[in-house]
């Protein structure tokens, strides 16, 4: 499947494999005795095609039909609980399959064309096989037999032992929840490197290089960067950082959005004192706070029941007075230009300077 913005899908299932697909790896191969370059290129060429497969049948995998829906940007999960319900189902289906492949893959034995798997250590690694998975990968020429005993699988030697070097490359997550970092393994990433990322999310957006001058001057400036990609029973995304101190930006997927690409802060630390310092602060940084923050409408939520003060501060800008709310301000945009890069750059040193205090605690 071409990597391209698409905005209407058949079905939300094919939305979310939509994201699978676009998270997928560029083929890197890594070293290795048991296999070559050319039998992992085939392997990550296969894995690609089993995405195609699902976007075009999701019901080899018992995916939802549901019509097109999605979040606005502004909503969360629970507004809307029954949508929620739907991209639940799908997830733990993509996820509960891909488990089951990489524990297969993991603790399996390799013979030849067969590799061959107990039920005990599927249950065990609290991994199950579902009948439709037979299907799905005969899609691909892959053989699936379960007995009272065991799981066999059969393919080509060479694809077996890809899939194995694949699955002991995956590397093991600190979090008991999600002990191994399975999107390394469904996105066919021999060399656990997301770094392509950032390069998808620039074409995609059609942001010509912009991502790439933001990296370049995040780094000149000390700022680190990491990339995370998520695949759980819950979850399909990814999120890219350029830390400083205190903040940086963030750029993101969030294939339940209607725009699931954003970009903006990591967060708002800071800004509370910033507003309390308005007069002093960079003309720029002020019309960003008249742009981010809310003026207040005296929902009182800020003084907990009337046990702190208001939080709203008054400041004067161009002329014109603004009571600004610092409880909710905008930290996240569907897209970014040159001029919000430039002020966001403005907006990190000031956290360094305003939010020194709260590094400190």
């Amino acid at each position: 499947m071409t990597i391209k913005p698409i905005t209407a899908f058949g079905s939300i299932s094919q939305r979310v494999v939509h994201g699978l697909n676009l998270i997928y790896s560029d083929f890197a191969s890594t070293l290795s005795k048991n296999t070559s370059e050319q039998s992992q290129r085939k392997l990550h060429e296969l894995m690609g095609m089993l995405i195609d497969k699902l976007y075009e049948r999701p019901e080899l995998l018992n995916l939802t039909g549901h019509k097109d829906e999605a979040y606005q940007s502004y909503e969360v999960n629970n507004m809307k609980p029954e949508l929620d319900k739907v991209y639940q189902s799908i997830f733990k289906a993509l996820f509960e399959f891909y488990k089951f492949l990489y524990i297969s893959t993991l603790h399996g034995e390799v013979s030849g064309k067969h590799l061959a798997i107990s039920n005990a250590t599927l249950k065990e690694n609290k991994a199950t096989y579902k009948p439709l998975y037979k299907t799905l990968l005969n899609e691909l020429g892959i053989e699936v037999e379960k007995s009272k005993t065991d799981i066999s699988i059969t393919a080509e030697s060479e694809f077996l032992q890809s899939l194995k070097l694949l699955a002991e490359n995956v590397p093991v997550n600190i979090n008991k929840w999600t002990p191994y970092v399975l999107a390394n393994f469904a996105c066919c990433s021999f060399a656990n490197d997301f770094s392509y990322l950032l390069q998808r999310a620039d074409k995609v957006n059609g942001l010509n290089g912009l991502l790439f001058d933001l990296q370049r001057e995040s780094l000149d400036k000390g700022y680190t960067q990491s990339c995370v990609c998520s695949m759980t029973a819950t979850s399909i995304d990814f999120n890219i950082s350029f830390k400083n101190a205190i903040g940086g930006f963030l750029i993101g997927y969030n294939p339940r959005k209607y725009q699931p690409f954003y970009f903006g802060t990591i967060n708002g630390i800071g800004e509370k004192a910033m507003l309390d310092d308005f007069d002093n602060l960079d003309k720029d940084l002020q019309e960003h706070f008249i742009n981010i923050c809310r003026t207040c409408n005296s929902c009182l939520g800020c003084t907990k029941g009337g046990k702190n003060k208001i939080f709203a501060i008054n400041v004067t800008h161009d002329g014109k007075d603004y009571n600004l709310c610092p409880c909710f301000p905008r930290h996240s945009w569907d897209t970014i230009d040159r001029g919000l890069m430039d002020i966001l750059f403005k907006y990190h040193d000031a956290q360094e300077k305003y939010g020194t205090d709260w590094k400190k605690k």
